[in-house]
């Protein structure tokens, strides 16, 4: 029983300390940014993309991808927090946690 217990604050501990990101990760949707526009090649490199970031650019844009530009503070907003998968993941690793403790008594 007090294996379970130590699994179960484990557990608890993993994923509160996972919470927070995850709450940044809300604040990402309050950033507006420019509506998705076409760009050529030089405004590309003006922007500071090197010669086979702005072929790849226009590579995707030419597939019907839209381009947006994003401030640094903005870009890092979209890689902030928690996403889906890493969620399941740590539900699955909190899961074999518990299973494991509760086999080895």
């Amino acid at each position: 029983m007090k294996s379970l217990v130590s699994a179960l604050a484990l557990s608890f501990a993993l994923v509160s300390m996972a919470a927070p990101a995850a709450y940044a990760q809300e604040a990402a949707a309050q950033f507006r940014t420019a509506a998705p526009q076409s760009f050529s090649a030089d405004e590309l490199q003006r922007y500071g993309l090197d010669a086979a970031a702005t072929q790849r650019a226009m590579d995707l844009q030419a597939q019907g991808y839209e381009i947006r530009v994003l401030t640094p503070e903005e870009a890092a907003q979209y890689q902030a927090g928690i996403t889906d998968n890493q969620w399941i993941w740590l539900g699955i690793l909190a899961a074999v946690i518990v299973i494991a403790v509760a086999v080895s008594d």
